[in-house]
This record gives structure tokens, sequence and C-alpha cells, in this order.
């Protein structure tokens, strides 16, 4: 895996933009908000340990607050340093293996598949690894703390218990939003860069959490736990308080207090909670959503970024899969009308043309060089196959111009139809104005080949209008689309009949019977073919002016 620019979802990461920084301050802020959420909830208790605490607040005046208040904020920087820092260690072990990652892309050298598998591993399980020691340690260390602090005589089993358990509780908190928080800043910047192609569920031994285990994480974060917290609070403070001890107003109104702590310390922290989760969840939907729309405007080139190993990756993964074979199908689309017309292609690939054939009504058209062995005989392979070519494309624009559809080259040869498959009305006069048409583009051709010192070519072409059998022939393992029946026989004998009546096009009297609006032409005497017992009438198209 070497550096460079990788575009997922079209979206552009270069791993010299990607940073691991903010990791290192998620881990260190989820730390910090703990301990001063802690320390909150703790000093607005009204419990005889923090009503002694902070008695000389009560003795303080003017100026001497500020003392009291520098101390206890001290103490709180203190303590956010002696656990931010640990928390700064732990990090950068962990993301060890992506870091090494990182720097050989930045430097521009490849990396061991061993090495980046271990990389994406840890990228996908960072937020589990990281939240798993942290709520050890939010369980942990204030345990030790209190269990030293009643050892100690500083404060009563009971306050320690009911302390150790709130900070416990708190931890799972900011735990869950160090959790959303890390797993965000990956999805912006590194998975992208590690997992360019996707496929995030298909990583042996990496953790993921479902969609709805997200929605009850949160519910349970978000409602259980304040609920837990007030009331075990006040289950102590009741149990603990004597009668006469305090009035009630001033022990109603520390309840208020801690109350409405509480409550903004949970509202903050849902709020935050709610961003993260919505957005992990919405984000990878509405990728999807501009794919799809994106795909509906016939970009193919276009992939969804997928970020997750959940349900919503999986369905990315799905997609781009799905994305996929549709820009194949395109492609095989593209490639399949150059060798039948568009028109007969989407038949095909609809399943409209039935595989034992319809009978329709059409006009076929015949159309062949005349003299064109002397022609092989006498140039080289290459220059046979390039004049081909352009006679082949100027026939076949003319007929498109009057919505005619090329069956197949066979040789020397055009074959073409009008009103079939798609049917549409006056097909007979579409495939005489089309003749017409292949005329005047022979004469522009011959001019061309004149001034360029080849021989001119010449051409027959015969038409004739009736009932066909329309379908795809051929083997079980390859069909075509083709022509049958008794009109196509009579076509391609007209055709044949242009050399003995010396002209170039030739067309049939249940042709011109179809026709609304009658070109020059010259009507043949009746005349057997080969192939038709009964005798038929042709007319000669006359050149303009004739």
């Amino acid at each position: 895996m070497e550096r460079k620019d990788r575009t997922e979802g079209n979206e552009s990461i270069d791993a010299s933009q990607a940073a691991l920084t903010g990791l290192y301050i998620i881990s260190v802020k989820a730390m910090a908000v703990g301990v001063a959420f802690v320390f909150l909830l703790n000093v607005t208790t009204p419990t005889d340990f923090i009503l002694e605490r902070f008695a000389d607040f009560k003795a303080a005046a003017g100026p001497s607050y500020f003392p009291a208040v520098a101390r206890r904020l001290g103490v709180l920087f203190l303590i956010i340093l002696s656990i931010g820092t640990p928390s700064l260690f732990i990090m950068h072990g962990l993301l060890r293996p992506v870091s090494r990652c990182l720097n050989r892309m930045k430097n521009g050298l490849s990396v061991e598949e061993f090495a980046l598998e271990k990389g994406r591993r840890r990228i996908l399980n960072l937020p589990f690894i990281f939240v798993g020691i942290h709520v050890l340690i939010w369980v942990l260390l204030p345990a030790v703390i209190f269990l030293v602090s009643y050892l100690i005589r500083w404060m009563d089993m009971r306050t320690a218990v009911v302390f150790s358990i709130r900070a416990s509780m708190v931890g799972f908190i900011t735990s869950s939003v160090a959790f959303y928080n890390i797993e965000d800043y990956c999805r912006k910047g590194l998975i992208p860069l590690f997992f360019p192609e996707g496929r995030l569920a298909g990583l042996e031994g990496a953790e993921h959490l479902a969609i709805g285990r997200r929605i009850r994480l949160f519910y349970g974060i978000g409602t259980v736990l304040p609920l837990v917290i007030l009331l075990v609070t006040l289950i102590t403070v009741q149990w603990e308080l004597v009668p006469g001890s305090m009035p009630a107003r001033e022990y109603g109104m520390r309840i208020i207090v801690f109350t409405v702590v509480l409550c903004g310390i949970f509202l903050v922290s849902a709020g935050v909670l709610n961003r993260l989760v919505i957005r992990s969840i919405v984000a990878p939907l509405q990728n999807i959503l501009a794919a799809n729309a994106r795909i509906r405007e016939g970009d193919y080139e276009t992939r969804i970024k997928v970020v997750s190993n959940d349900e919503i990756g999986i369905l990315g993964d799905s997609g781009n899969a799905m994305i996929r074979g549709l820009a194949e199908r395109e492609t095989l689309r593209t490639a399949f009308g150059r060798y039948v017309t568009p028109e007969i292609r989407d038949e095909i690939l609809s399943g409209r043309i039935p595989l034992e054939g319809a009978r329709r009504e059409g006009t076929v058209m015949f159309s062949d060089l005349q003299n064109f062995t002397p022609f092989v005989e006498n140039n080289p392979p290459e220059e046979v196959m390039r004049s081909m070519r352009t006679y082949f494309t100027r026939m076949q624009q003319a007929i498109r111009l009057h919505r005619g559809l090329v069956i197949q080259f066979a040789g020397d040869e055009i074959e073409a139809v009008f009103g079939v498959p798609v049917y549409f009305e006056n097909h007979a006069d579409s495939a005489v104005g089309a003749a017409l048409e292949m005329r005047k583009s022979l004469e522009i051709l011959n001019r061309e080949r004149t001034a360029q010192g080849m021989v001119a070519f010449a051409h027959g072409i015969g038409v004739h209008s009736g009932s066909v059998l329309a379908g795809n022939s051929g083997s079980d393992e390859q069909s075509a689309y083709c022509l049958i029946g008794n009109t196509v026989n009579v076509a391609a004998r007209i055709q044949g009949l242009t050399r003995n009546v010396g002209c170039d096009i030739l067309i049939s009297q249940e042709t011109v019977k179809r026709l609304s609006v009658l070109p020059e032409m010259e009507q043949q005497p009746p005349g057997r073919v080969k192939g038709y017992s009964k005798p038929i009438t042709v007319y000669r198209l006359l050149q303009a002016g004739h």
C-alpha cells in the first residue's frame, strides 16, 4: 500500500492530511470533563461531609472567597492532570500500529500487508478498547480513592460508597461520549484512508456496534443513569439527615441546587450524545442517498463512502457492489449496442423479444455492393477493411436517420428493417427515404474516393414490405436477433434484380401501396424471382429531375 490520493464517495483522501492529534485530545477531554462533572455533583450534594468541607465559605466574606475557590480549583486541576496524563500514554500505545502505517504512507513507503491489516483492525477496535480501559479506570480509581479516604477517616463509609458509585456512573457517560467522538474522528479521516474500497465488515477480529445497540445505549445513558444518580443521592441525603439539624427551607434549596446541576450536566451530555449518535447513523445514510441520486443521473463512477462495519456499512458495501454491477451492465450494454442497434439491444435486454419469435409488420431493406469481388482481389486486406468500414458507417447513418435498424452486416451486404422490433407508422416511407439518403451518401463517398485516386463504389438496394417473424435465433449458448419469413427473402431477391434492371434502388408494389407520399419512380414489368411462386411488380426509384 503506497501513499496516494484515494477517492471514496467522491471525497479525496490524502495520507499527508491524516492526523492522530484529535484522538489524544478526545482522551484527555473525556477524563477532564468526567472529573469536572464529579466535582460539581459532589460539591452540590447536601451531605454532612460536603457541608463540613465547605464550612469556610460561610465564614468567608468578600475577597476571602477567592483563596477558598482557588484552593479547590487547584485541587481540581491537579486531579485532572494526574488522571489525564496516563490517558495520553494509553492512547499513544493503542495508536502505535496505526501511526506506524501512517508514517510510512506519509513518507511514500509501502506498508506490509500484515501491518496494514493490524492498523485497520486497531482503527475499528480503538473506540471499544479505549472506552473499555476508560470505564475500568472510572470503576477502580474512584473506589480506591474513596476507600483510602475512608481508611484515613477523612469521610464515612456511606459517603465514600455513594461518591464512588456516582463517579463510576459519570465515567460511563463520559466513556460513551468518548466512544462516539473517537468513532466519528476515525470515520472522517482514518477509515477512508485505510479502507479506500470499504468492506469493513469483512475484516476478521474487528468489533462492531449494531444500530439497535446504539439506540439502547443512548437510551440507558440519557435516561437511566441520571435517574439512578438522583435516586441514590436523595436516599443518601435522607438517610443521614438528622431531624432539626437543618431548616427545611435550606434543605429544600440544597436539593434543588443539586438537581439543577445534575439536570444541567445530563442535558449537556445527552445533547452531545444525541448529536453523535444521530451523526453515526444519519450521515452514512445521507451518503447512500446522495450516491443513489448520482446513480439515477447516470453516474456509475460514484461510490458510497463506507465508514462502518455495522448494518449501514454492509448496506453501503452492497450498494457499491450494485453500482459496479450497473457499471458493468452499462459497459456491456454500450458494447452490445455496437453490434446491434440500440433499439434491438434494449428489446433483447428487457426480455421483450421472445425466443420463439413474434410476427411483426414492417419493411425490409437489403443493400449489396456490386462488383465487390474484383475490388477485394485488387487491394490489400487493410484497404478493403477500411473502405468497408467507411461505407458501412455512411450507410448506417443514412438508415438510422430514417429510424431504420441495421440487423446485420454480412460480407458486403446490409440487412435493415423499419418498424421492427419497435413499430411505428409510415415504416415504408422511412425505408424509401433511407434508400434515397443512401444514394446521396454514396455519391458523396465516391467523390471523396475518386479525389483520393480510389475506385468508386456501386450498390443495389431492394425494399419490400410485409409480415416478418422477428426473434432470437442461434444456439442455446449464443443467440442473434434475426428476421425470418417470405418478406425477407423477397427483399433480398429484389435487391438482386437491381443488376438486371441496371439501377440502384428497387421497391416492391407492397411497399408502394403503403407509401403516404409517392417519390419519382418507374414501374417495371412483372417478373418472377427465385424462391417466390408469384410474379412480382417492382418500381425503380428515379434520380431527382428524371
